[in-house]
């Protein structure tokens, strides 16, 4: 069956659904097809209808929750008034979307089974900020054609702005050192990222 029909199928949301609670609150390692099956309330024969493997179905949950984050993070268009406005917006939709609890579960669960699937390691990127890294880079370069901010590498710097606003606060939220932080924290850690990168970055 395409993936096209897979996604719009009702039964394949409540499997998707089910795998979903079970693999995130088990791991792959301990989820079995028939706690998939009990917490989707369909049959085992129509998960195997649709997945005809735990490995497969693992695969399908972690496509269906990266294309969740996309969709949070490409949403309204990036560019405000200033590029300090802009900066910040960015950075604070990076924040909300890749430190959301449910992007830390999702990547702690993709870390652990990494040597069973690599091309996953990709994916994950591919959904979280590499979106923004390309938007951001294309704003970066008509800024600095228009004399606003110096930047020669746009996607060099735009590596280095969400850098910036990941690394720190990324690390701490996947290890359970702190909790996703909180509207005033982030604020306070995007203005640090924009203050610094605008340093960095300034024409004169």
């Amino acid at each position: 069956m395409a993936a096209g029909s897979k996604d719009a199928n009702p039964k394949v949301e409540k499997i998707l659904a089910g795998a979903r609670a079970v693999f995130f609150e088990h791991g792959f390692g301990g989820a079995t097809t028939d706690m998939v099956q009990q917490a989707a309330g369909v049959s085992k024969s129509t998960v195997y209808a649709y997945f005809p493997s735990k490995d497969a179905l693992f695969i399908a949950v972690v496509r269906a929750e990266c294309r969740k984050l996309i969709e949070g993070v490409h949403g309204e268009r990036i560019q405000a008034r200033t590029s300090r406005d802009t900066l910040s917006r960015v950075g604070l939709r990076l924040l909300e979307t890749i430190l959301a609890p449910s992007a830390m579960a999702l990547l702690r669960i993709v870390i652990a089974e990494a040597p069973r699937f690599p091309d996953l390691g990709g994916t994950i990127c591919e959904a979280g900020s590499a979106p923004m890294h390309q938007e951001l880079a294309d704003y970066l370069a008509e800024v600095s054609l228009q004399g606003d901010l110096r930047v020669d590498e746009p996607h060099k710097a735009a590596r280095h702005f969400i850098a910036m606003v990941l690394h720190d606060a990324q690390m701490e939220c996947l290890l359970g050192i702190r909790p996703t932080p909180d509207a005033d924290q982030a604020r306070e850690i995007v203005d640090a990222a924009v203050a610094d990168f605008l340093r960095a970055y300034s024409p004169s």
